[in-house]
C-alpha cells in the first residue's frame, strides 16, 4: 500500500513539474499532464481501498480541490473520515474543517473541534492554534483554555504571533505579570505590533507602573521591526 501512495505521489509530482515548465501550453503537453494525474489518482484509489490512511488523506485533498461536482465536497468528507477514524491527524483537522464549515456534511462547531482536539493531539500546530483562537474569539470563549492550547501550538512548532495571543489572553483575564512576559518573549522574537503594544503599556500605566522612558524604549524596537505606527508615534513626540 505504501508503495502504491508513493507511486501516486510521484506521477502527481511529475504533473505538476510539467505545469512549472510551461509544457501544458499545447494540446500535448496537456493530455500527458492529464494522464499522469489520472494515474496518480488510480494509485491512490488502490492503496486507499486497501486501507491506506495516508492514500484516503491525498483522495480526500483531491476530490476537495479537484472534484468538478456538487458531490466533490461530500466525496472528500468521505476519504478524510475513514482517514481520521485510523487517527490520521492531517485527516482529522481536514475533517475539523469541513465540519466547522459544513462543506459536505451539516454545519456541526462541536463536531469540528472534536476533529481539530484529535488532531492537535496527533501532533498538528495548526489545529492547536485554531483551538486557540476558537476559545480566545469563539462562541465558548475561556482564555485559560485558549492559552492552553495556544501554547500547545507553540510547542508543537507553531510560527507567528502566538506569544502576543498567549500575552492577550493573560491582560485578558486581568494577570498583567503573565501577560507582560508573553509580550516580551513576542516582541523579543521579532513581532512589531506585539512590541507597539507592551510600549502603550507602559506608557499609560495599564497593569504595569507608568514608566514613559521604558515605553519609548519598545516603541523604537517596534519601530525597529518595521510597524509602522510606532515609527508615527516616535516622529510625532520628536523622538
Amino acid at each position: 500500500m505504501e508503495e502504491l501512495y508513493q507511486k501516486g505521489m510521484e506521477l502527481w509530482e511529475t504533473a505538476e513539474q510539467l505545469i512549472k515548465q510551461h509544457k501544458i501550453d499545447s494540446s500535448e503537453g496537456r493530455r500527458e499532464m492529464v494522464s499522469y494525474q489520472k494515474q496518480a489518482v488510480e494509485c491512490w484509489q488502490t492503496a486507499a481501498e486497501q486501507g491506506d490512511a495516508k492514500a484516503q488523506h491525498q483522495l480526500g485533498c483531491y476530490f476537495y480541490n479537484y472534484g468538478k461536482n456538487s458531490n466533490k465536497n461530500k466525496k472528500a468528507f468521505e476519504w478524510y473520515s475513514k482517514a481520521a477514524e485510523q487517527g490520521y491527524a492531517p485527516a482529522q483537522y481536514e475533517l475539523g474543517f469541513l465540519y466547522s464549515y459544513g462543506l459536505g456534511i451539516p454545519m456541526n462547531y462541536k463536531m469540528g473541534g472534536y476533529w481539530y482536539e484529535k488532531a492537535a493531539e496527533g501532533g498538528m500546530a495548526s489545529a492547536a492554534h485554531i483551538l486557540g483562537d476558537r476559545y480566545c474569539e469563539g462562541k465558548s470563549r475561556n482564555y485559560k483554555k485558549a492559552i492552553y492550547w495556544y501554547t500547545k501550538a507553540l510547542e508543537l512548532g507553531m510560527q507567528g504571533a502566538v506569544e502576543h495571543q498567549i500575552g492577550w489572553c493573560y491582560e485578558k483575564l486581568g494577570d498583567f505579570s503573565h501577560a507582560i512576559e508573553w509580550y516580551m518573549k513576542g516582541a523579543e522574537k521579532g513581532i512589531g505590533d506585539t512590541a507597539y503594544h507592551l510600549a502603550e503599556l507602559y506608557e499609560i500605566g495599564t497593569g504595569v507602573p507608568k514608566d514613559f522612558t521604558k515605553a519609548i524604549e519598545w516603541y523604537r524596537v517596534s519601530a525597529k521591526l518595521g510597524y509602522p505606527d510606532a515609527d508615527l508615534w516616535l516622529k510625532e513626540k520628536g523622538f
